[in-house]
């Protein structure tokens, strides 16, 4: 085993101090060679090892999804629990406290203080009825005896009373016509009536008491409802007490419900990434067998190479003039590029990077203490030239790294803000969180925040010193697998951004090896390619437009950043010269 791993050893030491790794044009394009007296062997190794480097990338994706899904998983078990726990606890809270709904239109006890009321309303105007009958009676029996009394005159039983006492009477006259006092049949006549006038008197003092009883009656039960809607109001005031107890209960088991919710998105996109987990490298040309040898380079090849190349050196300088690598002028934009020219931005000098105390200044704040400048008047442009066609959603991109994206952005955005445009500008390059840096602000919450769904727009976004502009920044620079604006979150935010603002200006990573610059290009309604001047290769930004042209991307134009304020594009020394009167010194 020990020789097995020194032969490995060795074996790996001589591939490596074989093989070369270089950086194509500051691109993201990566070069590998391999030397070997072997051809045909060479480019075996050279494509073996671009393969193995894929692999690598793929894994490590792989393994960090697979991280993070266990990471979520460990979490997404506690939030369940805590979950279960607080839901647990309100339902215990409630069961100890009494308080059940009743229908989902309150709790039994306040769907019984409506009724109670009622019926104790009607129970009391019951009762005040009653004693105003009594009242009326006992003014009546004051005022002629208990005769006069209503009740006593209508009651079906007096009335039949007062006809036989009216017929007795009847009887009694005639007899007391025809006979003498102590006929017995006069007695039993008088007698008769007596009883009658008895009865009657009973039957007064009856239906009188029965009024006095019917009205203490209504009002004992007017009483006794009282008191049950008073105790019922005081269990209904305890019933409150406990309520808020338990909306507080309520409220912490969905919070923690809306936290499992959200851990489980975050764990379901997590793992659906370690399934979907897709090398961010590709072999773009695989070695071939060479013809003849590249190295080693022979003294009497190099002398004579020496020679010829200084002559040759001439007429390559020459050839390099004219057939050049990168773009200078408005119109190698259109020519060597063929998409429209929009305008071109002049490099800043340190004597302009300055504001009106001396202090040195961000190029983008130069468009307040410079408003009437070449610099200024070259995003009045850009604004000037899109603004016809309707588009809102504008993603500012470039090839490679360090072509003046945020820079621009902030500036475009504030040229539109200062023209009385809502503004919202969109750091977008999560890696690297310029546009924070770039004003000078640390905020709490920022893009990644608002796709993930953690916080809402309005919640995130900063205002920028100019009226009218918005910033939604990137807290701190973030690397992921999964693949942010990819998700509908994006789009959702897009479609919520243009309702509320008349341009959403997208500070995009670089289109060359960065994916999110190119799913950004599709989701916004065009790109402004930024080139910058004289250095940006023209095959790099060839394929950058060729990647945008294949997703379906709109490219509204090309602008030229960084540029020489003497050289051509600007007009050159003379035009510089004309137009000098209308800018600030």
């Amino acid at each position: 085993p020990v020789a097995i791993a020194h032969r490995i050893e060795t074996a790996t030491s001589a591939v490596v101090q074989r093989l070369t790794v270089t950086q194509q044009e500051r691109s993201y394009v990566l070069a590998i060679g391999f030397r070997a007296r072997d051809a045909a062997k060479a480019a075996r190794i050279a494509n073996a090892v671009a393969l193995a480097y894929i692999d690598s990338t793929a894994d490590f994706q792989a393994s960090t999804a697979t991280r993070q899904t266990e990471t979520g998983q460990t979490a997404l078990l506690r939030l369940s629990r805590e979950a279960e726990a607080a839901a647990a606890s309100v339902a215990r809270y409630r069961a100890d406290s009494g308080i059940v709904q009743g229908g989902g239109v309150g709790t039994i006890n306040d769907q019984q203080v409506g009724p109670i009321s009622q019926q104790l309303a009607s129970a009391k105007a019951e009762a005040a009825a009653l004693r105003s009958n009594v009242a009326a009676a006992e003014r009546q029996i004051a005022a002629g005896g208990s005769d006069a009394v209503s009740a006593v005159l209508s009651a079906p039983v007096i009335t039949d009373l007062r006809r036989q006492r009216t017929e007795a009477e009847r009887q009694r006259a005639q007899l007391a016509a025809r006979y003498g006092e102590k006929f017995p049949a006069l007695v039993q006549s008088k007698q008769q009536i007596e009883a009658l006038d008895q009865q009657i008197r009973l039957e007064q003092t009856r239906i009188i008491e029965g009024l006095r009883s019917e009205a203490r009656s209504a009002s004992a039960k007017a009483t006794d409802l009282a008191q049950q809607l008073t105790a019922l109001k005081q269990e209904i005031a305890l019933n409150n007490q406990a309520a808020v107890r338990a909306d507080g209960l309520q409220r912490k088991a969905d919070a923690a419900t809306t936290a499992y919710n959200r851990m489980a998105g975050t764990v379901q996109q997590a793992a659906q990434a370690q399934r979907s987990s897709q090398p961010q490298a590709r072999v773009l040309e695989s070695a071939v067998v060479l013809a003849r040898p590249t190295y080693p380079n022979r003294p009497a090849i190099g002398v004579a190479g020496m020679l010829v190349g200084f002559v040759l050196g001439i007429g390559a300088a020459a050839v390099a003039e004219a057939v050049q690598s990168t773009i200078r002028t408005p119109e190698e934009i259109e020519t060597m590029l063929g998409v429209p020219h929009i305008a071109a931005i002049p490099q800043l000098t340190a004597r302009r990077l300055r504001d009106p105390a001396g202090r040195r200044c961000a190029p983008a704040d130069t468009l307040l203490h410079r408003p009437v400048s070449a610099y200024s008047e070259a995003f009045r442009t850009i604004r000037t030239v899109i603004r016809p066609g309707g588009v809102k959603v504008i993603a500012i991109g470039s090839t490679l790294p360090s072509e003046g994206k945020t820079t621009s952005a902030l500036s475009l955005a504030r040229v539109m803000a200062l023209s009385g445009d809502r503004v919202l500008l969109i750091d977008c390059d999560v890696r690297r969180a310029g546009l924070a840096d770039g004003v000078g602000l640390t905020p709490a919450a920022g893009t990644i925040e608002v796709l993930a769904g953690t916080v809402t727009l309005e919640a995130a976004i900063v205002p920028d010193d100019i009226p009218g502009l918005a910033l939604l920044c990137v807290r701190t620079p973030t690397f992921t697998p999964v693949d942010l604006f990819d998700t509908g979150a994006m789009a959702t935010l897009l479609d919520h951004a243009r309702e509320r603002y008349d341009h959403v200006l997208l500070d995009t990573p670089p289109l060359l090896g960065v994916a999110d610059a190119r799913t950004l290009a599709k989701l916004a309604d065009g790109v402004l390619l930024l080139v910058k001047w004289n250095a940006t290769p023209v095959s790099a930004i060839d394929s950058a437009l060729a990647g945008l042209e294949q997703d379906g991307a709109v490219v509204l134009g090309g602008v030229l950043t960084m540029v020489d304020p003497h050289s051509e594009a600007l007009g050159g020394q003379y035009y510089s010269a004309q137009y000098s009167r209308y800018y600030n010194p």
